[in-house]
């Protein structure tokens, strides 16, 4: 066949091309692979391809056509409407046609039922393997539907949990492309996969295999735990035999059942309990592994069915036998995209050749090199720390329950159970319990510190999901979620497949600072090797914002208070991790005149853009930092000053009145302020802008402002956190009554808590209340202790109190925030504070 004729190909049929005629850039990873099973005369069902190329030039005309849609004004745009955006264009005619052939000659007389999965494009790392990451689609029947099919499996590409998973995995979604395996579906009686070498263990002597009765998707989406057959390669002797009851099985129904065309068939109790291969089949299956792994030279995930008394190959993939983390440098600072609308920037102008879009939001990566020396010495010794104090926390009589150990390491935390994907913000302190598995929890398992499954196996997308991105996880557990609950504090083992139960009273923690160093999670450069004099090295940004490179490290946070005009904190936030916070009561009532005031005037719009702007020159100078954004500081009375107040304000109110209490007293103003909040993060994309709610008072109030943010659509996200600012000494009491309501952290307001401790005027100017007394101190100490159990974070308004600032860091605050002048004084002092606290005993 000559090379003229396969470049023109939009499709490629098995029966007409081999695998030397073709590659990855053609026909992706699984494509090739399954062209390559076909040359070694493998049982494959047939199949064909739809080329890489058919996806770039179908991507560039859907998103020719709704550029403006989905781009206009600097917009980030949702998944759906990405996907809405494919689905609603047409493949050209002469592309239609050759699919239409190619499924003509797949089905003969009748439509066949195809499976429509995707196959990567990616030869730059061969490693990264986006098992489970794209989108496949099963149980596909006549030629419309095809085409849907074809266009989500298209669609799943341009997905936030794509994105997500290309930052951790250190790759650019620009050079990533799909092509779509279409392939006949046989009505698997049997399924499994098999490794011909352990993918825990990697013993290459021994091959494994993992067998369900019905469909085989349960095994990758976790839902049953499979049959396990350990087998010597050399004979084919079986070595172990793992029966695992199953009380349902799926298969393929010719009515579609709830959109799909599947359904679950309950298995008699004489079935149930059966070994799932026979003997002779489970030799059959090894046998053509095995010629898989010596033709290919390569160890195998093999993809098996059993339908008629005959075995079939689904598909196959290498495994590796190096570690993952070995092979992607990590170390490197991410330079993939992070924003969906970032991606199809990328992908216009790489495909495109074209620059008139224009990214909003252009992350400039800096490569920062550890100096050896003091701060290379604190990483090792956090480490250390961690490591004793976990395995002194430990032992083997707490061991709760077994199953299989899916993915290297150890991970402890609070478990969390989870049936779907939910809105939380988990950190590597959560232990995810997963009761059913579904590819919108991807984010979820990356940004969690381990994972128990009670079905599933090696090959199930969670544990190749968790191998990948080095996190803990046990599967096949069988009764994880019948004996522990939400959180119980766990140690897994996903080297032994153990759990272990953690006496949370016993334990000794691990304190935040030495976590943080021991996880190699530090900002900045380190400066305790320095001399005397110190050249200061500044970055230069999008807005030009000195930053000196030469501050040391912390796993402090070290905010910045917007007590400056924007051009004067121009000069000084560059040094710090964010804003906290801004005060949008204060740039409100600088306006002059009520906001329902603008409402009934019918300029609400223009008013909400103005305010919109001013947050904007602090929010830009944050560069992509977290910025809490506040409300609730104002009294009635200053709202009752304004052009118009008196008649908007809520007559019941005293004029003292301020923060939760006005505005859930006041519905109206409050839904009113969200929309500008949301119109910052929605229409100008500031998605690192949060919120902050000032003197909540209490939980009940707490939970109608969270009912009110709900109606107003702005729900808690990893990007868009709810904080509660304490502002006086009797909500200290309350503080875990608060937390409870599900908020991500709380602010001390110590400056305001501190005057009212020290009788003085919460209003007076220039007051001279002290920051440095131990009574300042117990305050950070109770409301540390009483949010623990929930590992909320805590942030406190320091000033420039140095006192202050060493006890937070002392106790395991998670930030602290100082005035905009004080910031580099603030830096050396965390870390100093956090150098003595890592090299104590």
């Amino acid at each position: 066949m000559e090379n003229t004729e396969i470049k023109k190909s939009n499709v490629f049929f098995c029966e007409d091309f081999s695998a030397k005629d073709l590659n990855e850039n053609k026909v992706g990873r699984k494509g090739l692979s399954l062209f390559k099973l076909k040359d070694m005369d493998v049982p494959v069902p047939d199949f064909f391809v739809i080329s890489g190329l058919s996806f770039v030039n179908f991507c560039l005309g859907a998103f020719d056509t709704y550029e403006k849609k989905l781009l206009d004004k600097g917009k980030n745009p949702e998944n759906e409407e990405v996907e809405d955006a494919i689905l609603k264009y047409e493949f050209p005619k002469d592309v239609q046609e050759e699919i239409l052939s190619a499924y003509t000659r797949l089905s003969g007389f009748t439509d066949a039922w195809v499976s429509v999965r995707s196959s990567v494009i990616f030869p730059e790392k061969e490693e990264v393997s986006f098992s489970g990451i794209f989108a496949t689609q099963l149980n596909v029947r006549k030629f419309p539907d095809l085409l849907n099919a074809i266009k989500r499996v298209f669609s799943s590409m341009f997905t936030d949990d794509v994105v997500s998973y290309a930052q951790k995995m250190n790759i650019d979604l620009a050079d990533v492309k799909i092509a779509v395996v279409v392939q006949r579906m046989v009505q698997s009686e049997i399924s499994g996969v098999v490794f011909t070498t352990d993918p825990i263990t990697q013993d290459e002597t021994k091959l494994s295999i993992e067998a369900v009765f019905g469909l085989g998707d349960v095994i990758s989406l976790g839902e049953i735990t499979p049959d396990t057959y350990v087998l010597n390669k050399k004979d084919l002797t079986i070595v172990e035999k793992h029966i695992s009851p199953q009380e349902w099985m799926k298969v393929r129904t010719m009515k579609a059942n709830n959109g799909k065309n599947e359904e679950r068939i309950k298995i008699s109790s004489n079935w149930s309990h059966r070994q799932k291969v026979n003997d002779k089949d489970m030799k059959e299956i090894s046998k053509i592994a095995l010629i898989i792994e010596n033709k290919s030279r390569e160890i195998q995930n093999v993809e098996w069915v059993i339908s008629g008394g005959r075995v079939w190959i689904l598909q196959n993939k290498s495994l590796f036998s190096t570690n993952l983390e070995d092979r992607i440098d990590t170390s490197v600072i991410n330079p993939s995209r992070k924003t969906l609308r970032e991606v199809l920037v990328g992908f216009l102008e790489k495909y495109r050749g074209e620059r008139e879009i224009v990214s909003q939001a252009v992350t400039e990566a800096q490569k920062m090199v550890k100096r050896e020396g003091r701060f290379e010495r604190l990483i090792q010794i956090a480490k250390q720390k961690k490591e004793k104090i976990q395995d002194s926390n430990t032992d083997t009589s707490d061991l709760l329950l077994s199953g299989i150990g899916a993915s290297f390491g150890t991970a402890q935390g609070k478990v969390t159970i989870v049936d779907g994907p939910v809105d939380n913000a988990f950190t590597k302190e959560d232990i995810l319990l997963i009761k059913k598995y579904s590819s919108d929890m991807e984010t979820m398992i990356i940004a969690s510190g381990g994972v128990i499954m009670d079905t599933g196996g090696l090959t199930s997308d969670t544990a190749i999901l968790c191998r990948e991105c080095k996190i803990p996880a046990v599967v096949g557990t069988q009764k994880a979620s019948d004996i522990l609950k939400n959180g119980d504090s766990v140690k897994i083992d996903g080297n032994t497949g153990s759990i272990y139960k953690l006496d949370v009273d016993a334990k000794e923690e691990v304190h935040p600072v030495v976590e943080a160093y021991g996880e190699d999670k530090v900002g900045g450069i380190d400066l305790l090797n320095k001399k005397e004099e110190v050249i200061v090295v500044k970055e230069e940004n999008e807005l030009n914002i000195p930053r000196d490179i030469n501050l040391p490290p912390s796993a402090t946070k070290i905010f910045c208070m917007a007590d400056l005009k924007p051009k004067e904190l121009f000069e000084y936030i560059g040094d710090s991790n964010g804003i906290v916070y801004i005060d949008l009561d204060r740039i409100m009532l600088e306006d002059g005149r009520h906001i329902l005031s603008y409402v009934d005037k019918k300029k609400f719009v223009d008013y909400s853009s103005d305010i919109s702007k001013k947050v904007l020159e602090y929010v830009e100078l944050a560069q992509g930092e977290e910025v809490i954004l506040s409300i609730g500081s104002g009294m009635v009375a200053e709202f009752k000053a304004l052009t118009g107040g008196k008649e908007y304000e809520n007559p019941t109110l005293s004029n003292e009145v301020y923060g939760g209490v006005r505005y859930v007293n006041n519905i109206e103003i409050l839904r009113r302020v969200l929309r500008i909040i949301k119109r910052i993060r929605t229409v100008y994309k500031k998605r690192n802008v949060s919120l902050a709610l000032h003197c909540p008072m209490n939980e009940d109030i707490m939970k109608e402002f969270k009912r009110i943010l709900l109606g107003e659509k702005l729900k808690r996200t990893s990007s868009f956190k709810i904080y509660a600012i304490l502002d006086n000494p009797a909500e200290i009491i309350l503080a875990d009554d608060i937390v409870d309501t599900k908020i991500d952290g709380l602010i001390l307001n110590m400056p305001l808590i501190a005057r009212q401790v020290q009788g003085i005027d919460i209003r007076a100017k220039n007051a001279k209340y002290d920051l440095n007394r131990n009574s300042i101190f117990k305050i950070v100490e109770s409301v540390l202790e009483e949010v623990k159990r929930c590992d909320t974070k805590v942030i406190v308004v320091a000033e420039n109190s140095k006192p202050l600032i060493k006890y937070c860091v002392e106790v395991g605050v998670y930030g602290i925030s100082v005035f905009a002048k004080d910031i580099k004084e603030a830096r050396n002092v965390v870390y100093e504070e956090e150098s003595k606290l890592i090299l104590s005993k």
